[in-house]
């Protein structure tokens, strides 16, 4: 939800408070009082008549809309709620807003906080190998957050498809304290991320058994089916989304480091400085029999069964490459640190590194309100975000690269960007999946010669394995852990206090949890950058203004040229090169406008055009 959407959800939230108070102020300015401000309540109770003459026009004015004040206390109860709820409140300002409705005429209102978020359940904290756990009931937390869709989403609704996702997060910086939630998402649209499990380690727990309860109830699940309002629903899990390190422990196998570390293939690395996997061709590749019987022990941790083993799943390939991880915080990142401080051979001048930099702050204006973050320059690489990497690799690195990185470099970087570019998009996995492949193993082989042995690190080789799980899943983005990645961050601002940490999230959780999933349909916004698309292979558009009846007025290129040559024909991708001579206007509904775009305006007239391509 943007800022935009929760301003708006917060002033429909408060109309029925601030109601009264408008109206008190309308009748006598002398007599307005602000419900918010404890400070100015207070100083209020000099002058008594003035207090209760507010109080009794309050309550005409709730009075109003309902037979009785008993009928509009609990509908003023739950908006408070909401918005407690919605804005994660703090309890102490919550107890200090209902002290001052309760002294204004709304005395049926509860005390505290505590009451009003009904604080009746109860968490049980299990300690387990020096981990804190609070389990949920994943058979509830499925029903309780199915139940936010509309209807129709789910009335024909017949199976649930899951993800999951395990990360850690550290929660102080003066403590080793992390939280460690095992997050469920329903993989329907929206996709609603919620937690199955809670725990908190000093440090990376060392086995995976604070799941263990929980991956057995799953396991049920799946086997049985959940019943919701009166359906059978069959429960499926799409896949179980870690980064490397978390990967390797919830499987309980050895990490990417050791010499049989990949999870994919059972290639023995070679020391270098760091472990390599010098093997590009004739991967032997591990399958769920291999995995289950222990076909390569040195893999697998001695004397350890990964949880996740009891369930119906396969062990390999359920457990996908996560390219948020490895391709963008990892490959694309190892990239341009390279480029920007390593050996002289391949190392930009600093006078190209801040060419790039600043054209990257020059395309800020062109980045549509899609992206959750603007291009930054390379002076704060350490401060990227995934999606920024992710950014890099897509979109604006084959801008900003082109005539400041070196020219072999550049078309090296062109074959990963390439591959990337067809394996996030659903249609282009379908259709170009085994030519992206190839790109990746070029990638590989020449990144050795041009950057040495250590450059094909467990990251690089993974890429190896990407398109496989591309095409299994559709397409990158069905399997990434993107969104999953807002959950904990928003779960650690939840933590007031070191002491009882996971009962405070689990409670916070409780209250966020009743609110119900926007279900607003998007306005579509046609101001600059958010106003291009693309219509098809052969023409692009730029909305100029509105029309009447759902129709818009548009600037469409015609004759759409190729922006690149190199690895192939970057309109394969949706990379075009328009011009302001080959455009007319053109008058087009709304519903031909659905595949939004990316346009730089260059010299000359002359417009760069990319496809959006990632779906999240």
């Amino acid at each position: 939800m943007t800022f935009k959407d929760r301003k708006r959800q917060y002033n429909r939230v408060w109309a029925k408070v601030s109601r009264a108070r408008k109206t008190a102020a309308t009748n006598d300015t002398n007599t307005s009082f602000e419900v918010g401000s404890t400070a100015e309540s207070e100083g209020f109770s000099h002058n008594q008549q003035i207090e209760d003459e507010n109080i009794n026009m309050l309550s005409d004015t709730v009075l109003t809309s309902s037979e009785s004040e008993a009928d509009m206390a609990p509908t003023l109860k739950e908006e408070l709620l909401e918005w407690a709820s919605m804005f994660q409140v703090k309890h102490n300002a919550v107890d200090a807003l209902l002290t001052v409705l309760k002294r204004h005429g709304h005395a049926d209102l509860p005390q505290t906080a505590r009451t009003l978020f009904d604080r009746s359940n109860k968490y049980e904290v299990i300690n387990r190998d020096s981990v804190d756990i609070i389990k949920l009931n994943v058979s509830d937390q499925l029903s309780k957050h199915l139940s936010k869709y509309p209807t129709d989403v789910t009335d024909h609704l017949q199976s649930l498809d899951l993800s999951l996702n395990i990360d850690g997060l550290p929660l102080f910086k003066s403590s080793n304290l992390s939280l460690w939630p095992v997050l469920c998402s329903i993989n329907l649209t929206p996709a609603c991320v919620f937690p199955l499990c809670l725990s908190t380690a000093a440090s990376k727990p060392k086995t995976p058994d604070f799941v263990h309860e929980t991956i057995q109830e799953l396991a049920e699940l799946m086997q049985q089916g959940l019943i919701w309002k009166g359906k059978h629903l069959n429960i499926k899990l799409r896949c179980i989304t870690c980064d490397a390190p978390a990967k390797a422990m919830v499987k309980c196998v050895k990490q990417f480091s050791g010499y049989y570390g990949c999870d994919r293939c059972t290639q023995r690395g070679s020391w270098e400085g760091r472990m390599t996997y010098p093997e590009v061709d004739n991967l032997n590749l591990r399958t769920d029999q291999s995995f289950r019987e222990c076909w390569q022990p040195e893999h697998h941790q001695e004397e350890k069964i990964s949880p996740f083993s009891v369930l119906p799943v396969d062990m390999v390939k359920s457990f996908p490459i996560d390219y948020m991880h490895q391709s963008c915080l990892g490959v694309m990142k190892k990239l341009l640190l390279m480029w920007t401080r390593g050996k002289t051979e391949y190392r930009m001048s600093s006078g190209d590194v801040a060419c790039v930099s600043e054209r990257l702050e020059m395309l800020r204006k062109f980045i549509p309100d899609c992206f959750a973050r603007k291009a930054r320059g390379l002076q704060e690489i350490e401060r990227w975000k995934a999606t920024e990497f992710r950014q890099f690799a897509l979109y604006t690195g084959k801008i900003v690269l082109k005539g400041a990185l070196q020219g072999h470099l550049y078309e090296h970087f062109l074959c990963f960007s390439t591959a990337l570019c067809i394996l996030v998009s659903p249609e282009l996995t379908k259709s170009q999946g085994l030519y992206a492949s190839q790109l990746l193993k070029y990638f590989v082989e020449k990144g050795r010669e041009l950057y040495g042995e250590t450059f094909l690190v467990y990251n690089v080789h993974s890429l190896l394995h990407l398109s496989e799980d591309a095409q299994n899943f559709g397409c990158l983005d069905n399997c990434s852990a993107f969104k999953f990645e807002s959950c904990p961050h928003q779960m650690k601002k939840m933590v007031c206090s070191g002491k009882n940490v996971l009962t405070q999230v689990a409670n916070r959780l409780e209250e966020t949890s009743k609110l119900k999933m926007a279900n607003e349909e998007t306005v579509a916004s046609f101001k600059g950058p958010n106003n291009v698309f693309v219509l098809s292979p052969e023409e692009c558009c730029e909305v100029v203004s509105e029309e009447v009846e759902n129709t818009v007025m548009c600037r469409v290129f015609t004759n759409l040229q190729p922006f690149l040559m190199m690895p192939c024909d970057s309109r394969l991708y949706g990379t075009y090169v328009a011009s302001i001579r080959h455009s007319k206007m053109r008058c087009l509904h709304r519903k031909a406008l659905a595949k939004k775009a990316i346009m730089v305006e260059e010299h000359g007239g002359v417009r760069i055009v990319m496809s959006i391509l990632h779906t999240l």
